[in-house]
C-alpha cells in the first residue's frame, strides 16, 4: 500500500484517493459520454457579448444551424443548435436550447441528458440530477443516459453510487469504453483491489485513448506498481510519462524522486513552465523535509 499525502499537507493512508488531488492538473482521467431544466446559469459561465456575436457570425455549422431553426423551429431544430453552441463552449445558449426543445417535446430524453451534462461541467451536478434520472426513464436502455447519471453522482462525491450507474451502462452497451473507463477511475478512488483488471478491459475497449492509459496507470500506481504506472503513461503520451510519474512521487512524498522526473520532463519539453515549476516545488519540498530530520 501506497501512503499519499494530499497536496495541503495532509496525510492520507490509502492506495489511491488522496493523490487524485494531487495529479488531476495533470493527469486526465475524464468521461467521453457524462452529459435540469430551470435554475439560474452562473455568471462565469456566461461569455462575453462579443464572442457570442463573433461566433455565431463566423461560424459556419452554427451559422447553418441557426438558419434552419429560424424556417422551423422544432425540438429537432434546437437540439442541433445547442449542439453547435456546446461545441463552441458557448454553455449558456446550449441550455437554453436544450430546455426549448424539451419544452417543445418533453420526452426528448437526448436533451435531458445533455442539460445535465452542462450543469456537471458548471460544477453543480446536484442540479442535473432531476434531467438525468427523467432521461433514463424516457430511455431505459441508453447505456449513455445512464453513465451520465454516474458522472454526476461521481462529480457529488457519491462515488460508490456512481460505481453502480457505469456498472448498469456497461450491462445495457458492453462496448461503450467510456463507461468502462469510468467503472475503472471509480474503482481506483474506491481504492478496491479489482480495479487494474477494470482498466485493462477498458483500455482493451479503447487502446488508443490516453485517458484510459493514464488511468491505467494509476491503478498500477496505487497498487505500488510504479514500474508498470510509467509504462502505460509512456504509452499514453510519451511527451508527459516523466511529468505524471513526477506528480505521483509528489503525491507519495518522495519529492527527491519528483525532482528527478520533473528534470527528465524539463529536457523532454524546455519550454514548459509548469513543469519548470514542479521541479522547483519538489526541490523545495525534499529540502524541506530532510531539513526536519
Amino acid at each position: 500500500m501506497i501512503r499519499f499525502v494530499r497536496c495541503d499537507g495532509r496525510e492520507a493512508v490509502g492506495r489511491a484517493a488522496a493523490a487524485f488531488t494531487c495529479c488531476v492538473a495533470v493527469i486526465v482521467s475524464g468521461c467521453a459520454a457524462r452529459g435540469v431544466s430551470g435554475g439560474t446559469t452562473p455568471r462565469a459561465a456566461v461569455p462575453p457579448p462579443g464572442l457570442v456575436h463573433t461566433v455565431e457570425s463566423s461560424d459556419d455549422r452554427l451559422k447553418q444551424a441557426l438558419s434552419d431553426l429560424a424556417a422551423n423551429p422544432s425540438a429537432e431544430q434546437h437540439r442541433r443548435v445547442a449542439a453547435e453552441y456546446r461545441r463552441l463552449g458557448v454553455l449558456d445558449l446550449a441550455q437554453d436550447h436544450y430546455k426549448a426543445a424539451v419544452k417543445l417535446d418533453p420526452r426528448d430524453a437526448a436533451s435531458l441528458d445533455a442539460i445535465a451534462r452542462i450543469w456537471r461541467d458548471w460544477g453543480m451536478p446536484q442540479l442535473g440530477f432531476s434531467s438525468a434520472y427523467r432521461a433514463v426513464r424516457l430511455k431505459p436502455s441508453s447505456a449513455i443516459a445512464a453513465n451520465t447519471v454516474g458522472t454526476l453522482l461521481e462529480a457529488a462525491k457519491q462515488v460508490r453510487s456512481a460505481r453502480q450507474w457505469y456498472a448498469h451502462a456497461i450491462a445495457l452497451d458492453p462496448d461503450a469504453a467510456y463507461a468502462r473507463n469510468n467503472f475503472c477511475y471509480a474503482l481506483i478512488l474506491l481504492e478496491e483491489p479489482d480495479a487494474v483488471d477494470a482498466c485493462r478491459r477498458a483500455v482493451t475497449a479503447a487502446p488508443e485513448s490516453v485517458t484510459a492509459r493514464n488511468n491505467l496507470a494509476l491503478a498500477y500506481a496505487a497498487g505500488g506498481d510504479l514500474k508498470r504506472a510509467h509504462e502505460q503513461f509512456e504509452r499514453g503520451n510519451p511527451m508527459t510519462a516523466d511529468y505524471n510519474m513526477g506528480i505521483l512521487h509528489m503525491a507519495m512524498r518522495d519529492y527527491r524522486a519528483a525532482a528527478t522526473q520533473f528534470g527528465v520532463a524539463l529536457q523532454i519539453n524546455p519550454r514548459s513552465t509548469l513543469t519548470a515549476q514542479r521541479a522547483q516545488q519538489a526541490r523545495a519540498a525534499a529540502e524541506a523535509a530532510e531539513g526536519t530530520r
